[in-house]
């Protein structure tokens, strides 16, 4: 991924008056089931809905090719997340990587996709980096503006420069972000995932502990300089789980959706124009972290070489 925005995606929806309401599903990550039961209970809700994936759509879990099914049923939209990305350049490379150098669960997920590589392929290669539109809003609180400004990215946003200054990274991958002083500027930059675990792995003497504890101290959620108006929606940040940060008013400006349906939690989706956020529960846990693997059913388990 590039440090540079001059090559975003960003796409520009009506307001909310002359559209069906949104419902903005967390990270898939392949699990097609939960997908199908969270839009069936959404419509309990609100028969009729524009479904909208935050990305990670395919990888680490059990069935790619069934929520691109679903994908296609519903003309969902959907937004480049980091594991959308790493894929499309997978697929992109194949001729040139060895199948056998790729992480076991990308090679579990390139064997499921086997039959629907260039359509999923082509998919991945038109997915924005943002969605945005204006909300208005279906509920009658005092305190709260008639409409205001909804963003939908994958992960994250420098609230300092606004979304067409945010680095691609960052809008794919950022949880943590900590200030950067070098050079004449001070700017925000996205903290990598691994930080936190090889600052604490240094020797410990008493200066690696000192500057463990300092630069563990640096970091912080990239939301907490978020002060609105503008409504973000985002997923990325399974840790933290379902997240809802708002003015003293009550109005919604962060909310987080991701909460780790493949690591056998539960899939989210969130309706802006009412405020309301439905779950499914996993079915099972379909990610193994440690193993880095996908766990799939014994008639899934023979991988091919693709």
């Amino acid at each position: 991924m590039q440090d540079s925005s001059n090559n975003l995606i960003i796409k520009s929806l009506p307001p909310s008056t002359d559209r069906l309401p949104l419902f903005i599903v967390g990270d898939v990550h392949g699990c097609a089931r939960e997908l199908v039961e969270l839009i069936e209970t959404a419509k309990k809700h609100i028969p009729k809905f524009q479904l909208m994936l935050v990305g990670d759509l395919f990888t680490k879990g059990p069935d790619p090719v069934g929520v691109f099914e679903v994908i296609q049923e519903y003309s969902a939209l959907c937004i480049k997340g980091n594991h959308d990305w790493a894929l499309w350049s997978t697929i992109q490379q194949a001729q040139k990587r060895s199948f056998h150098s790729l992480a076991e669960h990308t090679k579990q997920t390139l064997h499921l996709i086997r039959y629907h590589k260039r359509a999923i392929f082509d998919l991945l290669c038109s997915l924005p980096h943002a969605f945005v539109t204006t909300v208005v809003s279906q509920l009658k609180r005092s305190e709260w503006e008639t409409e205001y400004p909804l963003i939908v990215v994958h992960a994250g946003l420098d609230a300092t420069k606004g979304l067409l200054g945010t680095t691609e990274r960052m809008l794919l991958t950022a949880r943590y972000v900590r200030w950067d002083a070098k050079g004449n500027e001070k700017k925000l930059i996205v903290v990598p995932a691994g930080y936190r675990s090889e600052i604490l792995n240094q020797s410990i003497s008493a200066f690696a502990q000192k500057s463990a504890t300092s630069l563990e101290k640096e970091r912080f959620r990239w939301h907490e300089l978020h002060n609105g108006p503008a409504l973000i929606v985002f997923g990325h940040d399974a840790k933290q789980g379902l997240f809802r940060k708002t003015l003293p008013s009550g109005r919604p400006i962060c909310v987080g959706i991701d909460t780790g349906c493949t690591y056998g939690n539960s899939l989210t989706g969130y309706f802006p124009e009412v405020d309301l956020a439905i779950q499914v529960r996993s079915q099972r846990k379909y990610f193994d972290i440690k193993k880095n693997v996908i766990l799939l059913k014994p008639h899934h388990s023979r991988l091919a070489v693709v």
